[in-house]
C-alpha cells in the first residue's frame, strides 16, 4: 500500500497539470479529446463528425494507469502512461498508450499527449 501511494504521489502532478488529454486513432481515424476542466469526452472522426460525452471522470487506478469512465460507470479508455502509446500511423511515440472501449474507433488502441506530456518523434 505504501509503494502504491508513493507512486501516486509521483504521478498526481502530473495529471494534476494535464487538462486536456487528445488521443490519436486509426482505421478508423479518429480522435478524441478529454477536458479535465469540462469533464468531457469529444470524439471527432476524419469527416468532422463530432460526439461529445458528458460528466466522464478521470480515475487513477494504479501508478501510470487511468481509466476514463462515463456517469454510468462504463470504462470509455484506458491509459497507460508508459511512453509506448501509438497511432498507428506516424513516427510519433506518444507518452501514453489507450485502449477505447467504443465502437466509434472499433475498441481500437491509440496514442495519447496532454498539455504538458507531448509525443515525440522518431527518427
Amino acid at each position: 500500500m505504501k509503494q502504491l501511494l508513493l507512486a501516486l504521489a509521483i504521478v498526481a502532478p502530473i495529471t494534476a497539470s494535464a487538462d486536456i488529454i487528445k488521443c490519436t486513432f486509426t482505421e478508423p481515424f479518429v480522435s478524441s479529446t478529454y477536458s479535465m476542466t469540462q469533464s468531457t469526452l469529444t470524439y471527432e472522426s476524419i469527416d468532422d463528425t463530432k460526439q461529445v460525452i458528458q460528466k466522464v471522470s478521470f480515475q487513477i487506478k494504479a501508478a501510470g494507469v487511468f481509466e476514463l469512465v462515463a456517469k454510468d460507470g462504463t470504462v470509455l479508455q484506458r491509459l497507460e502512461l508508459n511512453n509506448q502509446g501509438s497511432d498507428g500511423m506516424s513516427d510519433s511515440t506518444y507518452p501514453y498508450d489507450v485502449k477505447d472501449n467504443s465502437s466509434i474507433t472499433n475498441s481500437g488502441r491509440g496514442g495519447c499527449q496532454s498539455n504538458s506530456l507531448k509525443a515525440k518523434i522518431s527518427g
